[in-house]
C-alpha cells in the first residue's frame, strides 16, 4: 500500500507543476481573455498570410520604403549639381552628376517597385 501511494504522489508532482498556468489568469475579465485570445489568432493567420502572399515584415518594408525615398532625394540633389555645373561651363563634370542622377534615380524606382510588389496588400 506505501509503494501505491508514493507511486501516486510521485507521479503526480510533474502533473502539479504543469498546472501552473492559472496564475497568469488572476485579475483580467473574461471579455479580455478573450480579446487577448482572438488577437493571437488574428497575429497567427496574418502571419500565415504574409508567408503565403511573400510579404515582408513592416520593419522591413519601412527600411525598404526608407532606401527608395534617400535614393530619389541623393537623386534630386546630383541633379541640382549637374544644372550648376553646366552654368560654370563645365559640360563634362556636369554629364557625369546627370548620369550619377539617373542611375540613383533608377535605384529609388526600383526599390519603389519592391515595396510595391512585397509590403503593399
Amino acid at each position: 500500500m506505501f509503494k501505491k501511494i508514493s507511486l501516486l504522489v510521485f507521479l503526480s508532482v510533474p502533473l502539479i507543476i504543469l498546472a501552473d498556468g492559472h496564475g497568469k489568469k488572476e485579475g483580467k475579465s473574461p471579455q479580455e481573455m478573450k480579446r487577448m485570445e482572438m488577437m493571437k489568432k488574428k497575429e497567427a493567420h496574418m502571419k500565415k498570410e504574409m508567408e503565403k502572399w511573400g510579404r515582408w515584415k513592416p520593419e522591413d518594408c519601412k527600411k525598404v520604403s526608407d532606401s527608395s525615398g534617400a535614393f530619389l532625394y541623393y537623386s534630386g540633389l546630383a541633379i541640382d549639381a549637374s544644372e550648376k555645373l553646366e552654368k560654370e561651363g563645365k559640360q563634362e563634370a556636369s554629364d557625369e552628376k546627370a548620369i550619377e542622377a539617373l542611375a540613383l534615380a533608377e535605384l529609388a524606382a526600383n526599390f519603389a517597385k519592391n515595396y510595391e510588389a512585397y509590403c503593399k496588400k
